[in-house]
């Protein structure tokens, strides 16, 4: 075994002006790139190395899309990576020469481009705060003093903390099934033949509008249990609450009933449902954080859907072209489970329960997308299933992501919150629920940051930049 050049807890290079903290960042999506600048941020002296094996920071699945009718399902003005500079990510489309409407879904190639550039300013100065190693963790080990790190090609490296950013791991692959990510729909796909799409969520939205983008005249289905689509985004202003008025530790039954009361009183006003949960959004994490397990599971069985469609909402211009779609007829909805796909007479078939029937029915298409999303599985993911294995990490409640404290800290099989790794993102999912979309996981960025720094910093802005 081989040290990398970087083991050391402040390399030569940094310059006496940089001894603060070494934290490794284990992925360089969206997660990783949030958790390295507002750490940066919080703690001048830090410094961060970002192990991503891809060239491009920030991309990750969510961002890689090159496709230009993929949108943000979150408008322009509340899309900045800085919870404190709300105005940051507008401020860098203006300087693009880009439209800075508030109001705008922009493409998520673009948002990309935008996480990238984010850790410019300390990768391009004299004495570079962040750098990026393009190799994979496959191991990490914690000690007395600090975090050991085991990259595919046998090297290590040293830092003080280890931050898991490893985001979503891609689900087993099914025969004659394209799997989801940035890429799916870019193959040539029969102008005028038939296409299945397993799940009836944004990734089927996505997949809808590249084909058609493409020029595919031919019939889409799209098939799900419950066959709902996302509801689209309207204007709406969160309603006024006090602490007191927040269901804390109720049943879910408690919940949703005081959650429809909320959207009756929002229409009463003059708006809509989309005012309740405004006002709910930022209460999310501490209302789940006091769920029991049971109260958990119960919400994931009979909630989880209709949170989905309701919360994760999609652009105006998509739902335009969606309606569209399914009102000439080239869209059809089908509510089914999907039991097997299969190829069969040089096209594919796939085996369908009708939702309150038993019988099978088949359904022949030239392509299969999957469009279910991305289920968490530590298995598909080489550090996550060896930290396993050797008990740094454990699974949380209900199999949805990490066992994590409230700081973010992972919790061994032994039960104990450990002061050197932590995790940001999609992997926190069990402990915080909403933590997949870019304003959650910027408010753990900062909390974890402030944590780490020793301090709470609300003023510091990006160096050579102004605020946006």
């Amino acid at each position: 075994m081989k040290d990398h050049p970087d083991c050391v807890p402040n390399p030569p290079s940094a310059g006496p002006a940089c001894r603060g903290p070494h934290v490794l960042i284990v992925g360089g999506g969206a997660s990783g790139v949030l958790a390295a600048a507002h750490l940066l941020r919080a703690a001048p002296s830090a410094h961060v190395t970002v192990v991503e094996p891809n060239d491009r920071l920030g991309a990750g699945l969510a961002y890689a899309t090159a496709d230009r009718t993929h949108l943000l399902n979150v408008c322009a003005g509340r899309m900045s990576a800085l919870a404190d500079d709300p105005g940051h990510f507008l401020g860098w489309l203006a300087r693009q020469g880009q439209d800075d409407d508030a109001g705008r879904f922009v493409p998520r190639r673009v948002y990309g481009a935008y996480l990238a550039d984010l850790l410019t300013p300390w990768r391009t100065t004299r004495q570079p705060r962040v750098r990026h190693i393009r190799s994979v963790c496959v191991d990490l080990a914690a000690g007395p003093q600090g975090i050991t790190a085991t990259l595919a090609d046998g090297s290590t490296l040293c830092a003080d903390h280890a931050i898991l950013a490893t985001g979503h791991t891609l689900p087993q692959a099914v025969a004659q099934v394209d799997p989801p990510g940035p890429s799916a729909t870019a193959e040539t796909t029969p102008q005028g033949g038939r296409v299945l799409i397993l799940g009836t969520g944004l990734t089927m939205v996505d997949h809808v509008l590249s084909l058609l983008d493409q020029g595919f005249c031919g019939q889409i289905t799209a098939v799900s249990r419950r066959g709902l689509l996302p509801m689209a985004h309207r204007p709406a202003t969160a309603l006024p609450l006090v602490a007191g008025d927040i269901p804390i530790g109720l049943p879910v039954s408690r919940l949703c009933r005081w959650l429809r009361d909320l959207a009756r009183l929002a229409e009463h006003r003059g708006g809509t449902w989309r005012d309740a949960m405004e006002a709910l959004r930022p209460q999310t994490q501490r209302i789940w954080r006091n769920m029991s397990e049971a109260e958990r599971a119960r919400f994931l069985r009979h909630g989880q859907r209709w949170w989905d469609i309701h919360r994760h909402r999609m652009p105006p211009s998509s739902e335009l072209r969606l309606r569209a779609a399914l009102d000439s007829g080239q869209l059809g909805i089908v509510r089914a489970e999907v039991v097997s796909v299969g190829e069969l007479a040089g096209g594919v078939t796939a085996l369908i329960r009708p939702f309150g029937g038993s019988e099978l029915q088949a359904l022949r298409a030239d392509r299969v997308l999957d469009a279910r999303g991305l289920r968490w599985n530590p298995s598909r993911s080489p550090l996550l299933a060896q930290l396993l294995a050797q008990g740094t990490i454990r699974v949380g409640p209900l199999g949805l992501g990490l066992d994590l404290s409230a700081e973010s800290a992972v919790i061994g099989a032994d039960g104990r919150s450990s002061d050197r790794i932590w995790s940001i993102g999609p992997p926190a999912r069990a402990a915080f629920w909403e933590i997949t979309a870019i304003p959650d996981i910027r408010e753990q960025a900062a909390r974890l940051a402030a944590h780490l720094a020793g301090t709470v910093t609300t003023d510091a802005r990006l160096p050579g930049r102004s605020s946006g």
